[in-house]
C-alpha cells in the first residue's frame, strides 16, 4: 500500500472523527459499508461524502471504497449489506436442504430407493427384450407364410 494513501486514509479518519457529533455517529458511518439504510438523508453520511470529495476528489471516491474494502478484509469483517445478502442466501439454501431431506425421507418410507431403481430398470429391460423377441418371432412366422 502506498505511504501517501495511508496518510490520506489517516487524515480522512481524523476529519470524520472531528465532524462526527459523537462516537456513535462516527461508527454509524462505517455501518452497512457506507450504504444508506433508509431513503432519508443521513447528515453523517452526507458529511462523510463531503469529506471524501474534499480529500480524494470525485474520482477518488472509488479509490476510497477500495481502501475501505481492503480495510474490511484486513479487519476480517464484511459490510452489513454483504452480510445480509449472504444471510439471505444461507436461509434460502437451508430451506431447500430441509425440503430435500423431507423428500428423501418420504422416498425411503415408500421403499423407492435409488438402489431399487437399478433392479427396476433391469426388469423393464428384460421385459422389453422378451417382447421384442416375441414380435420378431411373429414377424418371421408371417413372412414365412409368403414363401410356402
Amino acid at each position: 500500500m502506498d505511504k501517501n494513501l495511508i496518510e490520506l486514509w489517516g487524515r480522512a479518519l481524523l476529519e470524520m472523527a472531528r465532524g462526527a457529533s459523537g462516537s456513535r455517529s462516527f461508527f454509524e458511518l462505517f455501518q452497512d459499508g457506507f450504504a444508506r439504510r433508509t431513503p432519508a438523508t443521513a447528515e453523517a453520511y452526507d458529511q462523510l461524502l463531503d469529506i471524501c470529495r474534499k480529500a480524494f476528489g470525485r474520482e477518488g471516491i472509488e479509490a476510497f471504497n477500495q481502501v475501505m474494502a481492503e480495510f474490511y478484509r484486513n479487519a476480517g469483517v464484511v459490510p452489513r449489506a454483504q452480510y445480509n445478502d449472504l444471510e439471505e442466501k444461507y436461509r434460502t439454501l437451508r430451506l431447500r436442504v430441509l425440503e430435500l431431506e423431507r423428500e428423501l425421507e418420504a422416498l425411503q418410507l415408500t421403499g423407492t430407493r435409488p438402489a431399487d431403481a437399478g433392479s427396476d430398470l433391469m426388469e423393464k429391460w428384460t421385459d422389453t427384450a422378451r417382447r421384442y423377441t416375441e414380435l420378431n418371432q411373429k414377424f418371421f412366422e408371417e413372412l414365412g407364410k409368403f414363401f410356402r
